[in-house]
């Protein structure tokens, strides 16, 4: 099986997490989720966005599966989102070139079923590779389709926490304004 690897560089890159999560950089509960795109119970996950346009979007996809408006939550309650310092070696999911490396269609993202994507995941993991770079699938439900270009706007990162240098807490972001339209 072939693939293509990339080093993704930019920093920060943003994790949304519940409100009260004590620790961002825990991908401990991505072991605990069978529907997760890249990863197993074998192994854990940070899942990443590479923008705060990305993050929105992400946000809407938690809340939509439980019919709850972000607006209905009180402050406390709304998820948080933290700016996260990490570089790595990634298999590249995010181009057209990747995606036929890795045998995966060019299709929308959203449309990508675990079946598919997890054995790639455990094998790309077994051959410690450091994450997975890809489209966002949530900002493809919301009907985005223009994949191209610089990866920032609507990428989004798997980080393999077991093969890779510690990502590391730069900031969590005060407020909700990340939660609007037109924040960075």
């Amino acid at each position: 099986m072939s693939f293509r690897t990339e080093n993704h560089t930019h920093v920060p890159v943003y994790r949304v997490t519940r409100a009260g999560w004590a620790d961002p950089l825990d991908a401990t509960f991505s072991q605990k989720r069978d529907t997760n795109r890249w990863n197993t119970a074998e192994f854990p996950a940070l899942y990443c966005c590479c923008s705060i346009v990305v993050a929105r979007a992400v946000t809407r996809d938690l809340y939509v599966d439980a019919a709850i408006d972000l607006e209905d939550l009180q402050p406390a309650a709304r998820p948080t989102l933290s700016e996260i310092e990490w570089r790595g070696k990634v298999v590249d999911v995010a181009s057209s070139e990747g995606l036929q490396a890795a045998g995966l269609p060019r299709s929308n993202p959203a449309e990508l079923e675990v079946r598919l994507t997890q054995p790639l995941a455990a094998v790309w993991h077994s051959a410690r590779v450091e994450g997975v770079l890809c489209r966002s699938a949530s900002l493809a439900r919301l009907g985005f389709v223009d994949f191209s270009g610089d990866h920032q706007r609507w990428g989004e990162l798997a980080i393999f926490v077991a093969n890779s240098a510690p990502p590391s807490l730069a900031s969590r972001l005060a407020g909700q304004d990340w939660l609007l339209p037109g924040a960075r």
